[in-house]
């Protein structure tokens, strides 16, 4: 969610209205002089004065919260009626989705400047330097304080994700919680949208992001500003003259993304091919949730949905909508002139309502595997904006989940986190024993399972027990069996079906064409992972399955993206186990 705020953040907090943010918190600029470094929020508040972590479930999130139980349900309700607006444009089906509970961790912003002033004089210490900050050097004369290094603020909203999971962490001001005020940012709707699975078409991914670069959120509506066209739209009554040119492609030139050439008579001077498809998948995209009353949405969404899984057709655009592409464009040329001159209101047909939830004081178990969890995405971030932090972080989160595992907990859950925690922080030993301990517990999370698999081939590789130094069947069940259990879990992991080729390339155990077809599986939700293809067209043509060798092999020559990975392509095929043969 996105609001407005300008200034710079100093080496404490400033204090900012709230931002109900899904993103990162875009900092001030600095000056010539001055570079700023915004951190994720570092929390030391244990032993600091204030209400008790709350804990609760709504909307399918976990809540995390160290707000009073009033500012926390304003804070939910209002993500949740911008999450029902959302679905006026981008339905739950058509969004990223995970088995494993999005976090929601809000703090109130009045018990933060303390934990941020004691984590910054922490940040800022080097145990190889003893400079003083030179912000409370003397600048009189005789003195010359150093050059100035980076300055570290906190952000005070973010949104972090990892393979499976993804978490917000909020400050939130108690009394700026206004839904009216609110909106949920591009870059939130970028995330739900293009890491769903299978992945939606192209068409509908630009179309969707166009349009909502200038959708704003207003009384209980979501307003869509008026068709940026890339010329001059016609009118209506030139749409209707037989003898004016189509002024919209025809719908599968812009499903399939076929863009004229530069300088195209089609095209206005000076005008990028790319930027003309953009505004036809944008229209297509308005024309399928406005037209009409509203006429088309359901069928929109339904061919979006289906196109991802299947391809598009005419045949499955009939099915969905009720005509054929020739009508649809007569369609689309006659909605265009409207479209560009007027913007549109999209609101659900009954205010949504949320259902009542509880908040209770949160357990040790719960603060330990939610706040852990959370820590441990900070690292990577952190790591790739100023690396020398981001041991600080490691070292934060490990310090969060080993509390509760010193008093007792053993959860799955817990011992999940910290195994992940360990595999992030490059201690695979660690690793390994937590996961293995996790999985006897109960079930975790794909990606879990997917570092176990990963951990566990690793080491029979390495004492490989069957012929020819190859894993044997046992070997080769163990590790299939964890990759399994993150298969059968949301969301697909690229990493899982590669491990799966992998598994099977390394074990004496030959493959039947049943095993192999879950890598099918794995290239229809990946068809551009190049490696993924590469692995399976091996292995097919390894075992004499020259048909769906041939068939992966192209797509590869397709997809791949360097001079490399089709020469690789092009050896497969070439050798004797590939078509060439």
């Amino acid at each position: 969610m996105s609001g407005s705020g300008q200034g710079r953040e100093s080496a404490g907090w400033r204090r900012v209205a709230l931002w109900l943010a899904l993103l990162v918190l875009a900092p001030g600029k600095a000056s010539a002089q001055d570079t700023a470094v915004s951190l994720p929020p570092f929390l030391v508040e244990e032993a600091a004065k204030g209400p008790p972590w709350r804990h609760g479930e709504a909307m399918g999130f976990e809540i995390l919260s160290r707000c009073g139980d009033s500012a926390t349900r304003r804070v939910v309700e209002a993500h949740f009626q911008l999450h029902a607006l959302l679905g006026e444009m981008l339905p739950p089906s058509l969004r990223w989705q995970s088995s494993v509970p999005p976090l929601l961790i809000l703090y109130d912003e009045e018990l933060q400047p303390a934990a941020s002033q004691e984590v910054i004089r922490q940040l800022l210490r080097r145990a190889d330097t003893a400079a003083p900050d030179p912000v409370a050097l003397p600048a009189g004369r005789g003195f010359r304080p150093p050059a100035a290094g980076p300055r570290y603020s906190f952000l005070p909203n973010l949104r972090l994700s990892d393979r499976d999971v993804m978490a917000i962490f909020m400050i939130v001001r108690r009394d700026q919680v206004d839904a009216d005020r609110l909106s949920l940012t591009y870059d939130y709707i970028n995330f739900l949208a293009r890491q769903r699975l299978p992945a939606l078409p192209a068409w509908f991914l630009g179309g969707l992001l166009t349009l909502y670069q200038k959708t704003e959120y207003g009384s209980g509506q979501l307003n869509l500003a008026p068709l940026d066209w890339f010329a001059p739209p016609p009118t209506a009554s030139q749409v209707k003259d037989p003898a004016f040119p189509p002024p919209v492609w025809g719908v599968p030139d812009i499903l399939q993304q076929r863009l004229p050439a530069a300088g195209d008579s089609s095209l206005p001077e000076g005008v990028e091919p790319a930027r003309a498809w953009q505004a036809h998948a944008a229209l297509l995209v308005r024309w399928g949730l406005d037209a009409d009353q509203q006429a088309h949405r359901a069928g929109l969404w339904r061919f979006v949905e289906r196109s991802a899984a299947e391809g598009a057709s005419e045949r499955l655009f009939i099915e969905c909508l009720g005509f054929g592409y020739d009508e649809a464009r007569r369609r689309l040329a006659a909605y265009l002139p409207e479209a560009a001159r007027r913007g549109t209101r999209l609101r659900p047909a009954r205010p949504a309502k949320l259902p009542p939830f509880a908040l209770v004081n949160a357990s040790d178990l719960q603060i330990a595997c939610i706040k852990g969890d959370w820590e441990r995405l900070e690292v990577p971030y952190v790591r790739g904006i100023s690396a020398e932090l981001a041991p600080k972080y490691l070292e934060q989160a490990r310090r969060t989940l080993r509390r509760a595992y010193d008093r007792d907990h053993r959860d799955p859950r817990l011992l999940a986190v910290m195994g992940l925690c360990e595999v992030d922080g490059g201690d695979d030993a660690a690793a390994r024993e937590l996961l293995e301990a996790a999985v006897a517990l109960g079930p975790v999370r794909p990606r879990a399972n997917q570092e176990l698999a990963r951990l566990r081939l690793a080491e029979f590789l390495a004492r490989p027990a069957g012929a020819g130094g190859r894993i044997d069947t046992a070997q080769t069940a163990r590790v299939l069996e964890a990759l399994f259990a993150a298969r059968g879990a949301a969301p697909p992991l690229a990493e899982v079906y590669e491990l799966i080729a992998d598994t099977w390339t390394a074990s004496d155990a030959l493959p039947t064409l049943r095993h192999l077809a879950v890598l099918d599986e794995g290239v229809r939700l990946f068809p551009r992972r190049v490696p993924l293809v590469r692995k399976a067209a091996g292995l097919y043509a390894r075992h004499g399955h020259a048909e769906q060798a041939d068939a992966l092999i192209a797509l590869g020559l397709r997809v791949a993206e360097d001079e490399a990975s089709r020469a690789d392509f092009i050896a497969l095929r070439d050798s004797p186990m590939g078509s060439g043969r």
